[in-house]
């Protein structure tokens, strides 16, 4: 692995910020290495991870150990497992129609039952977190989220975000509800490039609204777009200190776990270094720091929170409620 920033003290337990993904459907070296020296708080899995539902048993199972050696802190174990088309996971484990099919036809108990269920099954492979539901209201098909979100009207996509919310919990999975502020107005797929979002309040409120509603709902975890919003800040709102602290934990008053959208993503990398989108991140109020793909960068992430003193105590702080939210989900 590429050395260490200098000057970074890297056994500062940092670790527990990263969610990462892992090269691929086994713990080999790499994977041992982000858990056991950089001590990872979480990992994603992706197509790449999964040959067969055993082996992904098999597999979370040795990663839960290496952590538990490493840190004594469980990891979260996260996944896409939206529905439609998105689905890491595949057949025999069940499926679901994508949100707008669900949208079109189906009652909120429907979209609980459909999310219990999948909630079930990922539990029972040791998978603890579902990076779902989309509660982004897209205006028209233009957008990127067209067939993930559950309609254009939200008040519908806020009825059967919090239904299938509540199926993912009473399914024993933490649902992370995405992507605030919402990118319904969008046409530019944040996987490329930054979109930027200026409806107007009255719009803005209609994107607000599915989050609004999710978080008086008891929805645990919340992921933040790479999403400009000109009337808060210049920043991209996964970066930005009015979007996740002003917004979403102050005026929203939401408590519970906020992470980015993957930090590799397009709309970051073509602008900032990994260093400082993870400082950014971490200023701005975020729990979990979303790396998915290459391991140099998750070092460097972890290096640059390291070697800042600027930071210490929003890491202090930020990391004591993420291991508070660790006992209460993930406690034996």
């Amino acid at each position: 692995m590429a050395a260490a920033a200098k000057g970074a003290d890297m056994s500062t337990p940092w670790g527990q910020l990263l969610m990462v993904g892992l090269p691929g459907p086994e713990l080999d070296a790499t994977a041992r290495w982000l858990i056991q020296e950089l001590q990872v708080g979480g990992i994603i899995l992706f197509r790449r991870n999964i040959v067969g539902l055993e082996q992904v048993a098999d597999l979370v199972r040795a990663c839960q150990e290496a952590a538990l050696a490493a840190s004594g802190y469980p990891l979260w174990v996260a996944v896409d497992q939206e529905g439609g088309p998105v689905q890491r996971l595949q057949p025999p484990f069940p499926q679901v129609p994508a949100a707008r099919s669900l949208g079109a036809a189906a009652r909120p108990e429907v979209v609980a039952e459909a999310a219990q269920r999948v909630g079930a099954a990922l539990r029972s492979l040791g998978i603890n977190m579902n990076l779902a539901p989309v509660l982004d209201v897209p205006r028209s098909p233009d957008c990127p989220l067209w067939e993930r979100g559950y309609g254009s009207q939200p008040e519908q996509v806020a009825a059967l975000g919090l239904a299938a919310i509540q199926g993912y919990r009473a399914g024993g999975v933490l649902p992370v509800a995405k992507h605030f502020p919402g990118l319904g107005t969008t046409r530019l797929d944040s996987h490329l490039d930054l979109p930027t979002a200026d409806p107007g309040q009255e719009e803005r409120q209609r994107d607000l609204l599915p989050f609004q509603r999710a978080i008086a709902g008891g929805v645990p975890g919340i992921m933040v777009a790479h999403l400009v919003v000109p009337a808060w800040d210049d920043l991209p709102a996964s970066l930005s200190a009015v979007a996740v602290t002003q917004e979403l934990r102050q005026r929203l008053g939401f408590t519970g776990l906020i992470c980015t959208d993957d930090l590799e993503m397009g709309a970051i990398r073509r602008r900032w270094s990994m260093a400082q989108a993870a400082t950014l991140a971490v200023a701005a109020g975020q729990d979990l720091l979303l790396i998915c793909e290459q391991p140099q960068l998750m070092e460097e992430a972890l290096a640059a929170l390291a070697a800042n003193p600027d930071l210490e105590e929003i890491l202090s702080a930020t990391r004591r409620r993420v291991l508070a939210q660790k006992r209460v989900w993930l406690a034996p």
